[in-house]
């Protein structure tokens, strides 16, 4: 007698937490935010403010810390798990708000932090 094939997917609830990142990371979200881990925070260097660019031929955000507020200049908000700043108005200025959330690692430049779209 043949036994029928069975393909069980077995009862697994819980997810697995993740580890710690170890590298720093940057999130883009659709919403404007732009994310720090708290890795990637360590290159803010505790500055309150930041400048933004952007190169459209290497389509990279660049972000300039600061530690004085000026003209147009945005907040970083520091949190438990890193820091993030509300960019909306940047991202709708240059066309270039991401329709769903872009991850990559921040790379020091010089005074600037890139940040590849």
């Amino acid at each position: 007698m043949n036994s029928p094939e069975y393909s069980f997917t077995l009862f697994e609830p819980h997810k697995n937490r993740s580890a710690k990142a170890t590298e720093p990371l940057v999130e883009i979200r659709p919403n404007g935010r732009i994310l720090f881990n708290k890795i990637a925070t360590e290159l803010l260097a505790t500055n309150q403010f930041c400048k933004l660019g952007y190169d459209a031929e290497k389509n990279t955000v660049g972000l300039l810390p600061l530690h004085e507020h000026s003209t147009n200049t945005f907040p970083i908000r520091y949190a438990a798990k890193g820091a993030y700043i509300g960019a909306k108005p940047f991202f709708k200025h240059f066309d270039i708000l991401p329709s769903q959330l872009v991850q990559n690692t921040p790379i020091p430049l010089g005074d600037f932090i890139s940040i590849q779209l």
